[in-house]
């Protein structure tokens, strides 16, 4: 897909119409009655974060639903390019948003905890952002037309599996696990977008081109 036709996409609204917003728009307003409910008091910044990034990440796992996905795989736009438009579209609203939350929340952590608590954060985020859309991909890939109702049970379940580790802790608080938690958290954002990379590729695609005779 070129940048012209992926431009022409966004302009006209046909990317926006075909992509399921409720999803978001519902995370979005549950993030706005969050940050309402608390009224300023952020005596947990870590917990109060990881809550309104686990509401974004769910909103946004809905992002490669796509009822018209039967016709346009037969366009010339390879699936990855498509899938890839459709997370870019998500990561141009939640980029914005979270930026938003960590410049209202961060300020009440010790000075000297903020870029370390505001890049954990960010990490685990990205972390389970990557997971959901690479659940989504993979059950597009077995026939699922509308994967993200799967996308928050596996979220979910990674999170329980997170804090049923007592060995490799991922859910710390700040102090002297925080680093290696969130090396952890690092290589699960790695694996999962290896995860999601290989997910995009073409079914019909083959691993190899045939030798030649």
């Amino acid at each position: 897909m070129t940048p012209s036709v992926a431009w022409e996409l966004v302009r006209s609204g046909h990317l926006v119409r075909s992509l399921r917003v409720a999803p978001f728009v519902t995370g979005a307003a549950a993030v706005v009655a969050f940050l309402a409910v608390r009224s300023g008091d952020t005596h947990d910044v870590i917990t109060d974060l990881r809550v309104l990034g686990l509401l974004l990440a769910l909103g946004s796992g809905y992002v490669l639903d796509d009822g018209a996905a039967v016709t346009l795989q037969a366009s010339p736009y390879s699936l990855a390019r498509r899938l890839w438009l459709r997370i870019g579209c998500a990561a141009t609203a939640v980029i914005p948003l979270w930026t938003a939350i960590l410049a209202r929340f961060l300020p009440a952590a010790p000075a000297g905890d903020r870029w370390a608590l505001g890049l954990g954060l960010t990490v685990e985020l990205a972390a389970a952002l990557t997971v959901i859309w690479a659940v989504a991909v993979w059950g597009r890939r077995h026939g699922f037309e509308h994967p993200g109702i799967i996308t928050t049970p596996a979220l979910l379940a990674s999170l329980v599996l997170a804090t049923s580790i007592p060995w490799a802790p991922m859910l710390v608080g700040s102090g002297p696990q925080w680093t290696p938690a969130h090396l952890r958290w690092s290589g699960i954002l790695l694996g999962g977008i290896c995860v999601l990379v290989a997910g995009m590729r073409d079914p019909a695609a083959r691993w190899r081109s045939p030798a030649h005779p």
